[in-house]
């Protein structure tokens, strides 16, 4: 087994890691209080084939494989966790497109993200439909021509910027999560509404609720077949929650290294934090943590390109990824002290960032479920 990244892969993350420390890391509080997106710095990024990087070359994209995704998100990540994954996330929307659109889907929606044109986005989430998925009550009922959506989506990232929205809604209301389609919807179209969240992190992030009344889908903006969206979103997030993983550790990373830095400089009793003992430990156990999630997060994003995408290791590589970074950015705040809770360091708002990690995408709760029944047997890949 050899575990070190090959030329390619360490070309991209040093070039990746060059740019992300000269575009994003010097922007993230800025970005914070203001709360707009950057959408210069995803223009940036996009020119340079960082933005929803595993799209084919035909479409515009680098065509580049899923570890050297999981790379760009750690680097991202790693300089400005308010930034980075909001950049990261505008190809949130392209999976769906990727793997189940039609040629005309493809060759007209995705483009426009790979360019930075437009972040995409997916709604999945209800107000009272967010782990269960087959609880969604947003309806696509069948008309002349196409279907009329109704309901409502919430916690939607890229909900009111992006120009198109992949929308899972009951085409069977009868069937549980076999009666599930996915719709392509243009957020311009009538009926389509979007309210901002304001939220406890990720400022520059949009995050919507989403009001779809009576809005009129054609009948070739279906993705996939029909009633088979709950079976495309299983696919959509084995990989989507191993880019999670690789996002959060990338903030792990951050708050690491921030806090090792500020520990060889900030004096206590006479002699640098980190000839503390105490210190040591912190610092000592937060390396432990990262190191061991990226082993897992590389690993997944691997199987991925060999083919072999394993739900129980993307499940453990988010799980693990995300709960590391909390803990990370925690003790890192804790070797800051006082400073650490002030908007004067990154390390505050990395700790209100990373929050958020064990929550979207599968909570913790749900990945240790997913995780369990592969291992039961109840969930075969």
């Amino acid at each position: 087994m050899n575990f070190d990244l090959g030329e390619e892969h360490r070309i991209l993350r040093d070039t990746v890691r060059e740019f992300a420390e000269k575009e994003i890391m010097p922007y993230g509080k800025e970005y914070d209080e203001s709360g707009e997106y950057p959408w210069d710095i995803l223009k940036k990024a996009a020119k340079l084939g960082y933005v929803a990087a595993d799209i084919p070359e035909e479409y515009g994209g680098a065509g580049m494989d899923y570890l050297g995704c999981a790379i760009i998100a750690e680097e991202f990540a790693r300089a400005d966790s308010s930034i980075g994954s909001a950049v990261l996330t505008a190809s949130l929307g392209c999976p769906m497109v990727r793997y189940f659109g039609t040629d005309e889907q493809k060759e007209r929606y995705l483009p426009p993200v790979v360019k930075g044109e437009t972040p995409s986005a997916i709604a999945i989430t209800e107000p009272d439909a967010g782990s269960d998925v087959q609880a969604i009550k947003t309806r696509a009922d069948k008309v002349d021509g196409g279907w009329k959506l109704n309901g409502t989506k919430t916690f939607i990232t890229n909900g009111s910027i992006s120009d198109w929205v992949v929308i899972l809604a009951k085409t069977d209301p009868n069937a549980g999560y076999r009666g599930i389609s996915a719709f392509l919807v243009e957020t311009d179209w009538e009926g389509y509404e979007a309210r901002r969240i304001k939220k406890m992190g990720l400022n520059c992030h949009d995050t919507a609720e989403i009001y779809l009344k009576d809005v009129f889908v054609p009948e070739d903006y279906l993705i996939g077949q029909e009633n088979f969206g709950f079976y495309q979103l299983m696919r959509f997030f084995n990989e989507s929650r191993v880019f999670v993983g690789a996002v959060q550790l990338g903030m792990a990373v951050g708050a690491y290294e921030r806090a090792l830095e500020y520990a060889k400089q900030r004096k206590a009793f006479g002699r640098p934090l980190i000839d503390h003992q105490a210190i040591q430990f912190k610092l000592a156990d937060m390396w432990k943590d990262i190191e061991a999630a990226r082993l897992l997060v590389y690993k997944s994003a691997w199987l991925i390109d060999q083919g072999k995408a394993n739900p129980a290791l993307s499940s453990a590589a988010k799980l693990f990824a995300s709960e590391a970074a909390v803990k990370v950015t925690y003790e890192a705040l804790q070797i800051f002290g006082g400073y650490g809770y002030s908007k004067e360091y990154d390390i505050e708002r990395f700790y209100r960032d990373v929050r958020v990690g064990t929550i979207y995408e599968g909570t913790s709760e749900i990945q240790r479920l997913i995780i369990a029944r592969v291992l039961a047997g109840k969930l075969k890949f």
